[in-house]
């Protein structure tokens, strides 16, 4: 096999189309809020598509924790001026309650009860309206928050969408390099391959596409360096996949924990992914998952380890109901 033969992978050009979109969404967006854009001598098309996505994003940031500031701050100097408002209502109706008294003061006690009264009653005049004015800024700080929250909602997704495709195109360039350090460079095929799992962590979020539909994208059952080999037996359909020191085992996809005990590889965890699709995980040392539990991809299921005479070795399966699948192209190897 040649290096020149690969093809280039589905996930290749689904990041490819997801870079395109994300691209001219941003620009799209800039043009409409009116961003500053970098021109053709400052970036890549791709690149300032990129930035402009960002600054996107930024600045609803920046505007939903100002809105969210703002709000938070109106609602004490709403508070106070109702008090003050109630307050100086009630001292009014009690002024004007009495009327014209005290009569037995004299006019100037009159005439400074009516200079009172009417003072008391412009201050009021000014709380309503202050009180008014500051609750209806509330409601419009409001009302643009929930429109910041709902233009925000769909670019977070697009946002772990790309980082998504980010990681599937790092594991996609580490899968390429380990098959041109297998067979670039040599006439006859090496008997084991070295491949890099990446550590990332589990995938937050339910799976973009159906296990089925993804064949040569899942993940790497191991992280860390290790080598896959060949099976010991015509009958074997599984992979050796020995890791080079203590390494975390990891669900290639989403599912249900099937099974979790003894089998003729010892230790084994059984993940079920829907449509009648099983992978199973064998000789694990340290199991951290329990039948029935919901997993993401990349979630951890246990560890092999290193022993006195042992190289941590991990056995993977890929199955279809009864029916053994070849796990290599699911792997993309």
């Amino acid at each position: 096999m040649k290096a020149s033969g690969l093809r280039r992978s589905p996930l290749g050009m689904t990041a490819i189309i997801l870079a395109v979109l994300v691209a001219g969404s941003a620009a799209a967006y800039a043009d409409r809020v009116g961003l500053s854009r970098p021109t053709s001598r400052q970036a890549p098309k791709e690149l300032r598509g990129t930035q402009a996505f960002e600054q996107m994003v930024t600045e609803l940031d920046n505007k939903e924790r100002r809105l969210q500031k703002e709000i938070e701050e109106l609602q004490p100097r709403i508070d106070t001026a109702h008090r003050r408002m109630v307050a100086r209502g009630r001292a009014y109706y009690r002024l004007v309650r009495a009327g014209l008294l005290p009569v037995g003061g004299g006019f100037e006690a009159l005439v400074d009860h009516a200079t009172t009264v009417e003072r008391l009653r412009a201050a009021l005049s000014r709380d309503v309206v202050l009180e008014r004015k500051l609750t209806d800024r509330q409601a419009e700080a409001t009302r643009q928050l929930r429109r910041v929250t709902t233009e925000k909602a769909p670019l977070m997704v697009q946002r772990e969408a790309m980082r998504r495709a980010k990681v599937a195109m790092r594991e996609g360039e580490e899968r390429r390099a380990a098959f041109l350090r297998a067979f670039g460079g040599a006439s006859d095929a090496l008997p084991h391959l070295a491949i890099y799992g990446a550590d990332t962590g589990p995938v937050a979020g339910e799976p973009l596409v159906r296990f089925s539909q993804m064949k040569g994208r899942l993940s790497f059952p191991l992280t860390g360096r290790f080598e896959v080999l060949t099976p010991h037996k015509p009958t074997e359909e599984g992979l050796q996949l020995v890791a080079a020191r203590d390494a975390a085992v990891r669900a290639v996809y989403a599912g249900q924990v099937a099974f979790v005990g003894q089998t003729a590889h010892g230790e084994t965890v059984v993940v079920q992914h829907g449509e009648g699709y099983y992978t199973v995980y064998g000789g694990l040392q340290r199991i951290e998952v329990k039948v029935k539990e919901q997993l993401l991809e990349r979630a951890r299921l246990g560890w092999v380890l290193r022993t006195s005479s042992h190289r941590p070795t991990l056995y993977f399966e890929l199955r279809r109901g009864r029916r053994m699948l070849d796990p290599a192209p699911w792997l993309g190897l």
